[in-house]
């Protein structure tokens, strides 16, 4: 896939110096020092005290590496610079789409800690997409309610989380007398999603995974993107994207800046509010007078639709098309005059599920001959078989979009 970086390109632009987004100075083994990096002298220095029968033999080759492959250095999601001076060996992650990331690395190992959504995953709507996180430490959820004390008592390496949610007050409130890392990332956004896997890898010595990855995803959905890519805007249908994350108010939408804004054009969609920024609501009249020709309804049921749900269970989408579908400013509208109106879930709009299928029902209607070949259930599928090693089943449960064309 074009957008994709090789790693590579990807290495050289690393400055391999430079303060991590820590609270407290690491302490690096066989640093003496004190400036987190071992020097040729200073592994000589525990070469004689291995010698000397002073440190372990797991202890030197530590050093070694350390001394071979670190500091590694990234610029995270945000564009903070991210210096890591030795191996990380526990994460805390608050996030489900890095947890996802770090399941495709092979790191589930180094988990300690994670948030709600993965931990209380039955509960919260997820299924058994994450039932092997469910005796992790619950640290609550990033945009509402982190438990920091139990968060800091896990004594990760590394916290991953969101671009905007926790607050950078309420970070350095919590973590001033850690030695923690924090790193942003905007994992849901299509356009760095590649550019993550691959920083990732680095950061967490998972370069082949990494590749792996690279290669799967250009062989199941990227070659479709690179399609889309190509075509001129006058290819491109006008979309009016409604999305409802919980409020329950109507009008809102997602303009550039937001991750389903993200999804909606790399699918091949034209955004008519593409000049709004983030996530606000709109005039009713304004969407009639833009006239769209399509109309992607998002909206987070935390028990109607699901993954783990039947097929023909599809009653509770039904009823949001045909609501959108009546209402009066839009009835002149292209999108209502040819039906072309559907129902997206919060099951694609999280994890790898958000590419595999919400970009790929996305695609299947707003690029049909593009996407004539794609099955975004048969992808997600084998996404979660390959890289997930999840016993979920989306090929014959799952209520994810509305009408399944």
């Amino acid at each position: 896939m074009k957008m994709i970086c090789g790693l590579a390109l990807f290495f050289c632009v690393f400055i391999h110096l430079g303060m991590a987004a820590a609270y407290q100075d690491v302490t690096v083994p066989g640093d003496t020092n004190s400036d987190r990096i071992i020097s040729a002298e200073e592994l000589k220095a525990a070469e004689k005290d291995f010698g000397d029968g002073k440190i372990s033999s797991a202890e030197l080759e530590k050093i070694k590496l350390i001394h071979e492959s670190y500091p590694r250095t990234i610029n995270d999601s945000g564009g903070s610079r991210i210096t890591i001076y030795k191996p990380i060996e526990r994460v805390a992650v608050l996030t489900t789409e890095d947890y996802e990331i770090l399941r495709t690395l092979n790191c589930t190992d180094r988990i300690v800690a994670a948030g709600k959504y993965v931990v209380q995953s039955q509960e919260q709507g997820c299924g058994d997409l994450y039932s092997d996180g469910s005796d992790l430490v619950n640290i609550g959820s990033p945009t509402s309610s982190v438990d920091w004390e139990a968060l800091i008592k896990t004594n990760p390496d590394l916290v991953i989380t969101y671009m905007s949610s926790p607050k950078q007050e309420d970070l350095d409130q919590n973590l001033k007398d850690t030695n923690i890392t924090v790193i942003r990332l905007d994992s849901g956004n299509i356009s760095q999603y590649m550019d993550i896997i691959n920083k990732m890898g680095y950061l967490l010595d998972r370069t082949e995974e990494a590749q792996k990855y690279n290669q799967f995803f250009e062989e199941k959905l990227g070659k479709y993107l690179d399609s889309v890519s190509a075509l001129p805007a006058s290819k491109k249908p006008r979309v009016y994207l409604e999305a409802d994350f919980g409020g329950g108010q109507t009008y809102y939408t997602c303009g550039t800046g937001h991750a389903h804004n993200a999804l909606l054009v790399a699918a091949g969609g034209s955004n008519i509010f593409s000049d709004l920024q983030g996530f606000k609501q709109v005039d009713p009249e304004s969407v009639a007078m833009k006239n769209p020709e399509i109309i992607v309804r998002y909206k987070y049921l935390k028990d109607s639709p699901g993954i783990d749900k039947d097929l023909s269970d599809t009653s509770a989408l039904e009823s949001l098309v045909d609501e959108i579908a009546s209402r009066n400013e839009l009835n002149q509208t292209i999108a209502i005059k040819n039906n072309k109106v559907y129902m997206i879930t919060w099951d694609c709009t999280k994890g790898g599920g958000r590419f595999y299928l919400g970009m790929g029902y996305l695609g299947k209607w707003l690029q049909p001959e593009i996407f004539k070949d794609y099955s975004p259930r048969e992808a997600y599928q084998e996404y979660l078989d390959s890289f997930q090693k999840t016993k979920v089943d989306v090929i014959n449960k799952g209520v994810f979009v509305y009408p399944e064309e």
